[in-house]
């Protein structure tokens, strides 16, 4: 039922409202149907939110995955890799003709492509013997030997890197080797500047050096023969196994 309008007042808007009755059934259903769009709203959003969260949590780990195989093919692609199996020993010809000897199950990794205005970098894992020779025409250009555990800066000079265990030991024969340990030692240095007849041996947190060691055995192991002074049984057997000729 309809209301007549309210009689306005001379200069108020021409704007005349009417007043109409709903029924409260009316209204209620009108009140349902804003709730359910404001709920409906509500329950999109959050929706699009657990999608949004669910995405993201499988796009991460699938760019990180990617992400670290490409890292992988690169560096495979810019590395060179030589190994060796149990029982064999082999020998590398560096393109800076130094020469390497690599001990049975061990591996060495050089750049594909030497730069000559660089220092000089390779990586072991097991036992190697090195006998480097300077750079022509680079000054003090260093070779580098990286370990897990140690760095061995050089320039022209012979020596031994033996990695048993968690045990890493470097003897030099000639020249001259800067050792650096990549941990914090407790027990000891963490660089060593290493003379010919010093030998210095990395363990956990702990290093020493030994000096006036023969050099002259210290990589006899690439004629086969194998010398043990004051040697555990343990570090024996290991080095056994390691040379051994048998295959797992």
């Amino acid at each position: 039922m309809e209301d007549q309008s309210a009689q306005q007042d001379p200069g108020s808007s021409p704007i005349r409202f009417r007043r109409k009755q709903v029924p409260g059934e009316q209204n209620g259903e009108s009140w349902q149907r804003i709730e359910s769009r404001i709920s409906g709203k509500r329950t999109g959003t959050v929706t699009r939110r657990i999608l949004r969260v669910m995405a993201a949590a499988v796009a991460l780990p699938l760019l990180a995955w990617t992400s670290y195989n490409i890292y992988c093919y690169m560096v495979d692609r810019s590395m060179k890799e030589y190994h060796t199996a149990y029982g064999e020993i082999r020998q590398v010809l560096l393109p800076d003709s130094s020469i390497v000897y690599l001990n049975a199950n061990s591996t060495l990794r050089i750049p594909a492509e030497w730069k000559t205005a660089e220092s000089r970098t390779v990586w072991l894992e097991g036992e190697a013997y090195f006998e480097i020779t300077k750079k022509p025409g680079a000054g003090n250009a260093q070779f580098i030997v990286h370990t897990d555990k140690i760095d061995v800066a050089v320039l022209g000079t012979k020596f031994n890197v033996n990695m048993l265990g968690n045990r890493t030991t470097v003897s030099l024969k000639e020249g001259k080797v800067q050792l650096t340990a990549k941990e914090e030692i407790a027990d000891g240095k963490k660089v060593f500047m290493m003379k010919p007849g010093d030998e210095v041996l990395v363990e956990k947190d702990r290093a020493q050096i030994r000096e006036s060691v023969n050099t002259e055995l210290i990589a006899d192991w690439r004629n086969h023969r194998y010398h043990f002074d004051n040697t555990s049984m343990e570090d024996i057997s290991s080095m056994i196994f390691q040379n051994s000729v048998m295959r797992l």
